[in-house]
């Protein structure tokens, strides 16, 4: 390992603090993101023993979005439940997509790793766009903002490879 595990630690910090995870992952106790609901004690214990960190938080805030849509198209009328299953068909693309990202940081391919994160943003798009040109509000807004800024973390990071 030698030189390469403390700059992994490192990368592992800078996108914990990033991802506002890094003080439930030192057990502060309060159990919030800044801006976010309550965090998973599991992501905690994930992300200390994933060697990318960042991305497996960012795997498991995707797979909390698509429960939230579950949950969330209970209570809209049925046009905007249709808006919402194409949000739960972008976060299903965006899992595949992180599952490709993180084999390629594996393998240290920063350019396919860099394009399925993107990917994941242009999936956080395509969740908003049906609720934009409806102009109604998206009950998803705050994860696909949170979920875009986690990918785009994530790139950063994975530049750093």
């Amino acid at each position: 390992m030698g030189q390469a595990y403390p700059r992994l630690v490192l990368l592992a910090l800078v996108a914990l603090l990033s991802a506002g995870l890094f003080p439930q992952a030192l057990g502060n106790g309060k159990g919030k993101v800044h801006g976010g609901g309550a965090v998973n004690p599991l992501v905690a214990g994930i992300c200390s023993r994933a060697p990318f960190p960042e991305v497996a938080a960012f795997a498991k805030r995707t797979a909390q979005a698509r429960k939230h849509v579950a949950v969330a198209a209970r209570t809209i009328p049925p046009p905007q439940a249709q808006a919402l299953r194409t949000c739960d068909t972008m976060y299903m693309n965006t899992q595949d997509a992180i599952g490709a990202a993180q084999r390629a940081i594996a393998f240290k391919d920063t350019g396919t790793a860099k394009i399925m994160l993107q990917l994941a943003v242009q999936d956080f798009d395509s969740c908003d766009r049906p609720f934009t040109h409806a102009g109604v509000p998206n009950p998803m807004g705050k994860f696909d903002k949170e979920l875009s800024q986690m990918a785009n973390n994530c790139m950063t990071l994975a530049n750093m490879i």
